[in-house]
């Protein structure tokens, strides 16, 4: 039994036959033939496919916005409101010169308000104090309790004006493998001019008149269909206001376009400086 395997080492280290020898080799299998498309072209795994110079991270937008005119409305509501708030609503048209560059009018109107700090002071006659020792002819007309004194009274009434948009930025959420919402996300900034009025402590509002302002902001719009896009902003309007009418003919005297600003012994004058704030929600059709 010890033997057995050392004869069968002997017997495959033996040369082969010369009838195994004359054996011809049997032949490689043929290489398989490239897959090829339904064009012919030969097929290329993605790893082995170069991209094309320039192309974009998303080269065909299921979407395109270029040479496509805009119509949108929106629901308008102020934030972040120190002495007036404001709702209201507006319309715009947009053109899309290029799928990232925008022309846009627009033009609305606005219901405002004055918010609990300035009612606190009218209900509480705050300001009478000033107005009882310097016997002063107080803004809007007659003695007795003054106009609140403070910048950034006046209301908005309505607002006109047109802006550029940019997107620097489209892409697409998958939601479901059936359906993709595709985006765009944008800045934009403009001017226009707006209507504005001041409430007096007559219950009646003052005299309107028209301020000029700019804007800037940030957008989204939200491509769900072809012709239809849900857009949100968010707008911050900027500009100057009326003077502000002191209760002092000496502080009227130092400071006729703006108002006075006392810190300590000092007093400066400064421009009245409105911001507002507004998220600006609606929804439009491309044509």
């Amino acid at each position: 039994m010890r033997l057995l395997p050392c004869v069968l080492a002997l017997l495959a280290a033996l040369p082969a036959s010369a009838e195994d020898e004359q054996k011809p080799a049997e032949p490689a299998p043929a290489a398989a033939a490239p897959a090829t498309l339904d064009n012919g072209a030969a097929f290329q795994r993605i790893e082995e496919r170069e991209p094309r110079p320039g192309t974009p991270l998303i080269a065909n937008k299921l979407y395109p916005m270029a040479g496509r005119l805009e119509l949108a409305g929106f629901f308008d509501l102020s934030y972040a409101d120190k002495y007036v708030e404001h709702l209201g609503g507006h319309g715009a048209v947009a053109y899309h010169l290029f799928d990232w560059l925008a022309l846009e009018g627009y033009g609305g109107y606005l219901v405002g308000d004055e918010t609990g700090i300035v009612k606190n002071v009218r209900r509480t006659d705050s300001s009478g104090g000033k107005s009882a020792t310097n016997t002063p002819v107080c803004f809007g007309g007659g003695s007795g309790p003054c106009e609140p004194q403070l910048p950034g009274m006046y209301q908005t009434t309505w607002f006109a004006g047109a802006e550029v948009q940019w997107a620097p930025i489209y892409g697409k959420v998958s939601a479901v493998s059936e359906a993709d919402v595709n985006f765009q996300l944008y800045g934009k900034f403009g001017g226009g001019a707006e209507g504005i009025r001041r409430f007096l402590k007559t219950n009646t509002y003052g005299p309107d008149s028209v301020r000029p302002s700019g804007h800037y902001g940030l957008g989204l719009r939200v491509i769900p269909w072809k012709h239809v896009t849900v857009r949100a902003e968010l707008t911050n309007y900027i500009g100057v206001n009326p003077n502000v009418e002191e209760h002092d003919d000496a502080d009227e005297a130092l400071c006729p376009d703006g108002f006075v600003l006392s810190q300590g012994n000092t007093q400066t004058c400064n421009q009245d400086v409105f911001q507002s704030s507004y998220l600006q929600v609606g929804v439009s059709f491309l044509l």
